[in-house]
């Protein structure tokens, strides 16, 4: 318990370091976004097959996963200013060699996708897990809904600002602005106050190896809330795909979207601090596996619309999965668990990535798309009915319901 109970003001919830980290945090979300919303339809456009796209999709989740333990150990460091500056920096360059070497050959974009895969995977651990630790637990889901209110708005538009710039430029253009984004978000780093005491909290006072940043009990509910990620690699690898071969504007779905999405995702996060998170979940993954279907099915941009819509709601579940894993462990343990949440999701996504692919290849995409949802449907139904009791098990004892001193 903090020093004043469960009083908790205002200046707790949003302190300058927290803002700072806030605004790199929606920079580098840009970056992730506008790489996601513009790669696979320049990969097409010169040639690439799709089931190339969708083995590059896995080579990149193998990639990832490789580095989520030492990222987790970064994360948890206690240099976390160097960390944070060192991951930025490897995910730019990566980014410049998918939008070049990527895309001059089916091999070369495997290849590719797996090395931007690493950069992703560094700068996707460390920083959302020094967001958490500079966030009050008691307000943690309030703090993920006033982010999530102002970034998911800029993720969105990302995706769409892509599109154009690509559609006008080619994808090296669009690769410079990542490049742009994240030099701002470097020199933001230059100004947080690492010495933040719940920062220096949240850093273990014994370092570990690298296996210490595998919490081997959270595995288990780890696994079972990605099983969605069937349904968000659907919708993030062949939205963009479908859309461009049916004729649609999803652009202009994509910009709609950047409207309605900040307020699902406020919602989605403040509900969190009321409600089990694991009802948020549900919700969400209902919206993801309806999208899908209806993507699937779409041929007039008005369904396509609607499902894509409802897929943008659902895919922000990534979210609330860290909300509910964090409010539920020990406040040193925060880069572990997140890095064993996304190892979890690598290995299912390793999965997806190359059968999506070959799925498509042979029933096209109506059928897939509609498997991909009703699938996102059942782990709707697996996390209802085992969700509490399986992350009750995991912790190694109740996490506190406030913070400690600061």
């Amino acid at each position: 318990m903090g020093e004043k109970g469960n009083k908790i003001k205002f200046r707790d919830i949003l302190n300058r370091n927290l803002v700072l980290i806030i605004i790199i945090q929606i920079l580098s979300d840009c970056v992730n976004n506008m790489v996601g919303g513009y790669t696979n339809m320049a990969a097409k456009s010169v040639g690439i097959a799709v089931a190339s796209i969708g083995v590059a999709a896995s080579a990149y989740s193998i990639a990832g996963m490789i580095v989520r333990m030492p990222a987790g150990a970064l994360a948890d460091s206690q240099k976390k200013k160097v960390a944070l500056i060192g991951v930025l920096f490897l995910r730019m360059l990566t980014c410049l060699i998918l939008s070049t070497f990527g895309l001059s050959g089916n091999a070369n974009f495997i290849v590719a996708r797996a090395i931007y895969g690493i950069g992703w995977s560094f700068v996707g651990i460390v920083l959302p897990a020094v967001v958490a630790m500079m966030m009050d637990k008691r307000a943690m889901g309030t703090t993920y809904a006033i982010l999530a209110l102002v970034q998911q708005f800029f993720k969105t538009y990302a995706k769409a600002l892509s599109v154009n710039i690509y559609q006008s430029h080619g994808p090296l253009a669009v690769a410079f602005v990542c490049c742009g984004f994240t030099i701002a978000a470097v020199i933001l780093v230059l100004f947080l106050d690492f010495n933040d005491p719940r920062v220096l909290a949240a850093t273990p006072k014994k370092r570990g190896g690298m296996l210490s940043s595998l919490k081997v009990s959270y595995i288990p509910i780890c696994l079972l809330l990605s099983l969605v990620v069937f349904g968000w690699q659907m919708h993030n690898q062949f939205d963009n795909v479908l859309a461009q071969e049916r004729g649609i504007d999803i652009a202009s779905i994509l910009q709609l979207g950047a409207f309605v999405t900040p307020i699902t995702g406020f919602a989605a996060a403040a509900l969190c601090d009321i409600i089990d998170p694991k009802l948020v979940l549900c919700t969400l993954y209902i919206f993801l596996g309806a999208g899908n279907i209806i993507v699937g099915r779409a041929t007039g941009y008005t369904m396509f619309a609607v499902g894509e819509i409802l897929s943008l709601i659902g895919v922000q579940y990534s979210r609330v999965i860290s909300i509910y894993l964090f409010k539920n462990c020990d406040v040193t343990e925060k880069g572990a668990v997140h890095a064993t949440n996304y190892l979890s999701t690598d290995v299912l996504s390793i999965i997806s990535g190359t059968a999506l692919g070959a799925l498509i290849s042979a029933t096209g995409y109506e059928t897939s798309y509609t498997i991909t949802g009703v699938a996102a449907l059942a782990a709707m139904v697996l996390v209802f009915l085992f969700g509490t009791k399986m992350i009750k098990s995991a912790g190694s004892g109740t996490a506190p319901e406030t913070e400690e001193k600061a």
